[in-house]
């Protein structure tokens, strides 16, 4: 199991889905969310283990773990997992912490993605947030807010302050925390098409996802948010989701105006050709003296979001549909001038040498001369010979 640190795994997850206490199955909806009573209360990984017997011998089968994350100090463990039940296959995520009891969300394969944000809601109906441990806070209650394409779960004095197609931005002036979920961001790699403006757009080579984090904080708006000191604490790699992706959770500090903060990210890269990939933020970001006391909630309102599978598919599709014909239209450009270029410097070469290519029309044959002999040979019989312009000479 790879490891993150306590300090935002288990204050911004564990308190809001496994605090303590099992609960009845919520069978409503697509779907299922249900908490398992378990022995182990010292340690998350050996609750996890403990649970992950129970459905292996209960309702599912050929139940097999694909990968799981646990904090540093085992207080927390999230696995994902696949499994069949009544002979159907079924895929699912399962929290374990140290207070008793293991959280489960259950679909099948194609509807999971959809449904996760909703069951995941569901359990946290079962078990109330309250305090974990030493140290940790209860995450605020949110109130549900529609943004057009989909909705997201905010605490008082929060508000949404942009959304486009499933991104969706929050801020809050009493917090002084922002959050930003699913929004897209286009990047070329360097050097980069011609006519390319690092200044209005994101130039960076397809590299780690905390690379891109590091030059998207750090690059002056509006690339970038034009931050300092941006430093990752710990780095957890996932699964993309995206063809030749990359993906990883990033927990990082920063300065903004001289004050510390800290975010948590998740960032998926993907190539869209050779020249450019396109680059999908979800992030929250605190002051870092309230990070462990807000983190619980901003995390809640991030798995509290969603956005309709047709939004997904069409944002992806369009941008990289709109990154393409960018592309086209700059070569293209370039290319003209390109072959305006060559033109002149052929004609004038011909001009200075005082010669022509002629070409037998029929046939396509050509053969380079005097000028004046060209033009007596077409002067003489037009319809089977002609003066090639030198427009032509040059390929495109």
């Amino acid at each position: 199991m790879r490891r993150i640190t306590a300090r935002f795994w288990f204050s911004a997850v564990l308190t809001a889905v496994v605090a303590a206490g099992a609960a009845p199955a919520d069978a409503a909806g697509s779907g299922s969310a249900f908490t398992l009573g378990v022995r182990a209360t010292g340690s998350a990984r050996a609750a996890f283990r403990e649970a992950v017997g129970a459905l292996r011998g209960g309702p599912l089968a050929n139940l097999a773990v694909r990968s799981a994350f646990s904090d540093r100090n085992d207080r927390f463990v999230q696995g994902f997992f696949g499994a069949t039940a009544g002979g159907a296959p079924v895929e699912g995520v399962l929290f374990a912490g140290t207070g008793g009891v293991a959280g489960v969300v259950l679909d099948t394969p194609e509807r999971l993605p959809r449904s996760y944000a909703s069951l995941v809601q569901r359990l946290q109906r079962m078990v109330p947030a309250r305090s974990a441990g030493a140290g940790s806070a209860a995450a605020r209650p949110l109130h549900n807010v529609s943004f057009g394409s989909g909705n997201i779960g905010l605490p008082d004095g929060w508000s949404v302050i942009n959304s486009y197609q499933g991104c969706v931005e929050a801020g809050s002036t009493v917090d002084h925390g922002y959050i930003a979920l699913g929004c897209p961001q286009h990047a070329t790699v360097p050097p980069g098409l011609p006519g390319t403006n690092p200044r209005a757009q994101l130039v960076a080579p397809f590299s780690s996802p905390v690379q891109i984090l590091a030059t998207i904080m750090m690059q002056p708006s509006p690339v970038g948010l034009g931050l300092q000191a941006f430093r990752a604490r710990e780095v957890q790699p996932v699964a993309s989701g995206l063809p030749n992706g990359r993906a990883a959770y990033v927990l990082f500090d920063y300065r903004a105006n001289g004050a510390p903060y800290r975010g948590l990210a998740l960032i998926s890269i993907a190539p869209i050709d050779s020249m450019s990939f396109l680059v999908y933020k979800s992030m929250f970001m605190l002051p870092a003296q309230t990070f462990p006391q807000l983190a619980p909630t901003m995390w809640r309102s991030w798995q509290s979001w969603g956005v309709s599978s047709g939004v997904l598919t069409g944002r992806l599709t369009a941008a990289a549909q709109s990154m393409r014909e960018t592309g086209d239209i700059i070569t293209g450009a370039y290319w003209d001038r390109q072959h305006a270029n060559s033109t002149a410097a052929a004609g004038f070469d011909q001009y200075i040498r005082d010669s022509a290519t002629l070409e037998h029309i029929g046939s396509g044959d050509r053969a380079e001369g005097p000028w004046a002999d060209a033009q007596a040979i077409v002067n003489r019989d037009p319809t089977r010979w002609r003066i090639v312009p030198t427009a032509e000479l040059i390929p495109r």
